[in-house]
């Protein structure tokens, strides 16, 4: 009966604006993201074209049979004679999949139904498939577009120069304007120089260049180290990124606070938690990314507050950089109103607590006793045996308990930060070194070692690891094929040690050991003022932070002396590396096709 009502079938002109509508939006998206791929200095333009057919084919089957589609034998040989390899074949199927398994196919009923209203069609379910099929074809023919985006012939430029130059042969002129001057009118200022400005067109793109002066600016001044500057880089990338994608914004004038805000929603809510981590993710589209979130349970999907605080507050220096230097848009954004709340309650309620007996239960692990093997040291040796290797999950987790220290500061830590020679007392020198960063100023700090450490002959394996010709304390979780933080490949191999020792809660982990110092002394009554000392925080006031010293080494050591040893039961042995260490190689885990010798050389080894 609904077939039959004329009035609520769509007309040709109709489904031929729907049809334009989906290839226009679409057609541009894909030339952004064409623009932008070509600046990077890697950009490969077959590999572009190939991705590009792989993802027409994929809607060229939709088109054809709508949301069941499936790869026929008619389409296989097509796509045989379009060029494709078997590998290629399979890429175009994969593709379809993730688009079902992402639920993107069918299209969302939202993106079909604002096809229909902006025609003003009724909203039937026979104009339900037209607009679907419509919105498969419109992706097709963008798609199949592709020597407009990489092989630069674009239908339009044809006698583009010839209509130019004759508009500009007898251009029009405007009639003058009849100026009427009153005696008490003020004079006419000449315009403004921001007002010049902001009528020049500001390429989106520009931002990554103001991006790139401020670092270069914090660098020279040495306020922003390394990770800094890579963080502050990766975050206005995706931003650009996402203006140009998801919000068309192609002229940095145009960014308001909707854009910004659209952002913020982006991070908080569609990209997943672990984003950046892999070296893949600057190389996908926001599509992709969100893609990619989708894949993941919701409840890793959004950065946590306190990144995204960061990012905003390097996003926000960029955006005043920015702004005194013509892009003055970005000047009336306030980024502070877009972080994320505080967490509610006491700080110190902030974290789970790990209680004394589970980190004591931690060094009756056989990593601390007797394991199986060097590549085994979670694993029990067998009876009667004492095989201990030395090595950073040996004495890492120790040197926490006794020490305070963060698990970066101490992965992180050089030779020669292991002070023997100033003094009857043994101390590690906290501070910034060639391999890792600290958090703030007054994480600089000598932290005197405790009585146990040293019975266990810490300073036996600094003296085998610095005869060996190495400058880093713990060569055994470097590795020169990854930029990630060393503490982070300690942690892979402690999280079993500390899951045995029954410490399973989210958050009780290192830093729960770290917390876990503070707290023994707290209960030692040691002064706020020792314990800031120690753990490397700073004052509340003037008088706690700038006039009061440090306390000499040998006070510290009493402080320390009030940990209970946790430690007490273990063994002594003679100092034995892993073997790898012994010769010099590469870590196990490293990825040898990244490696570099050079690295090794460098980041290791003297």
């Amino acid at each position: 009966m609904l077939a039959e009502r004329d009035t609520l079938d769509l007309s040709s002109s109709q489904i031929e604006t729907m049809l334009r509508a989906v290839v226009t939006n679409h057609l541009g998206k894909l030339e952004r993201v064409a623009f932008a791929a070509k600046r990077n200095p890697d950009f490969d333009v077959q590999q572009a074209r190939l991705d590009d057919k792989k993802a027409f084919w994929t809607y060229a089957l939709l088109d054809a049979q709508g949301p069941g589609a499936y790869l026929r034998r008619e389409e296989y040989d097509q796509m045989v004679a379009d060029g494709f390899s078997a590998s290629d074949i399979n890429d175009v199927w994969e593709h379809l999949c993730l688009l079902r398994k992402n639920g993107l196919v069918p299209t969302k009923p939202h993106v079909l139904q604002r096809l229909l209203e902006d025609v003003e069609a009724v909203p039937t379910a026979m104009n339900f498939d037209i607009a679907q099929g419509i919105y498969y074809r419109g992706l097709k023919l963008a798609l199949a577009s592709v020597d407009r985006r990489y092989g630069g012939n674009r239908v339009e430029d044809a006698g583009f120069v010839d209509r130019m130059v004759l508009a500009q042969s007898d251009p029009p002129v405007p009639p003058p304007a009849v100026a009427v001057v009153r005696d008490n009118d003020p004079p006419h200022d000449p315009p403004k120089q921001e007002t010049l400005l902001a009528r020049t067109r500001l390429p989106m793109a520009s931002f990554e260049d103001f991006t790139e002066k401020l670092i270069a600016a914090n660098a020279k001044q040495e306020h922003w180290d390394g990770k800094t500057q890579r963080q502050v880089r990766n975050i206005s990338k995706l931003f650009v990124k996402f203006m140009l994608q998801d919000q068309h914004v192609e002229d940095l004038h145009s960014v308001n606070k909707a854009h910004v805000a659209a952002f913020v929603d982006f991070l908080n809510l569609d990209i997943y938690v672990n984003y950046g981590k892999s070296s893949v993710d600057e190389g996908r589209s926001i599509g992709e990314l969100r893609a990619v979130a989708l894949t993941h349970d919701k409840s890793t999907r959004g950065i946590t507050g306190d990144t995204l605080n960061r990012h905003l507050g390097n996003l926000g220096q960029v955006f005043n950089f920015a702004a005194a230097r013509g892009a003055t848009a970005l000047a009336g954004i306030d980024l502070a109103k877009l972080r994320a709340k505080g967490k509610k309650g006491r700080a110190r309620n902030a974290r789970a607590k790990l209680p004394l007996e589970k980190a004591a239960a931690i060094f009756h692990a056989p990593v601390f006793n007797n394991c199986a093997a060097w590549d085994a040291l979670d694993k029990p040796g067998l009876d009667g045996q004492n095989l201990v290797f030395h090595c950073a999950l040996y004495f890492v987790p120790m040197l926490i308990f006794y020490t305070g220290c963060r698990r970066e500061e101490l992965c992180g830590l050089m030779v020669d930060d292991v002070v023997i020679d100033n003094g009857d007392i043994p101390y590690l020198h906290i501070a910034k070194n060639e391999q890792r960063r600290i958090k703030n100023a007054q994480s600089q700090r000598n932290i005197p070692l405790h009585p146990d450490v040293l019975r266990l002959n810490f300073l036996a394996y600094v003296e085998a690891i610095k005869a060996l010709g190495y400058r880093l304390l713990f060569p055994d979780i470097f590795s020169p094929s990854t930029s990630s933080p060393m503490g982070d490949r300690f942690y892979k191999d402690f999280k079993p040690v500390l899951e045995a020792a029954g410490v399973t809660e989210k958050g009780l982990g290192a830093h729960a050991v770290r917390h876990l110092f503070g707290a023994q002394l707290k209960k030692k009554l040691v002064a706020k003022e020792g314990r800031s000392d120690l753990l490397g925080h700073g004052g509340d006031g003037e008088t706690d932070e700038r006039y009061c010293e440090p306390h000499e080494i040998a006070t510290l050591l009493q402080f320390v002396m009030m940990l209970p040893e946790v430690t007490a039961h273990l063994q002594p042995d003679a100092v034995r590396l892993l073997p790898w260490v012994i010769k010099k190689e590469v870590a196990p885990f490293s990825q040898p096709t990244r490696a570099k010798r050079s690295a090794r050389n460098s980041g290791v080894a003297g």
